[in-house]
C-alpha cells in the first residue's frame, strides 16, 4: 500500500483508536532496526512498534494521522524521548 510507504513521518502526530493503547497520541521520532520509535502522549512514554503492527493498524484504522506538528513542538518531544531513552 502507497500510504505505509510514507508513514510514518518525523514531526507527525498519530491517533491510536483502539486496541492497548487507546486514547494515546504517539509522536513519530525514529526507526530502529527492527521498530518505529514513538513517544506516546499524555504519559510521555517511548513505544516501539514494529513495522507490520503498524501498517495493520493504518489499515484497519486502529491508527489516525492526526497532524504535522509544528517544529517547536517536535523539538520538546523529541528532547523528552531523548531524555526517557
Amino acid at each position: 500500500m502507497i500510504f505505509n510507504t510514507r508513514h510514518p513521518k518525523k514531526r507527525f502526530l498519530y491517533a491510536i483508536t483502539g486496541g492497548k493503547y487507546l486514547g494515546e497520541l504517539f509522536v513519530y521520532i525514529e526507526k530502529t532496526k527492527d521498530n518505529f520509535s514513538f513517544l506516546s502522549l499524555p504519559d510521555m512514554k517511548i513505544r516501539e512498534v514494529p513495522q507490520d503492527k503498524f501498517d495493520f493498524g493504518i489499515d484497519n484504522k486502529i491508527i489516525d494521522i492526526v497532524e504535522k506538528l509544528p517544529p517547536k513542538v517536535y523539538d520538546v518531544c523529541v528532547k523528552q524521548y531523548s531524555k526517557n531513552k
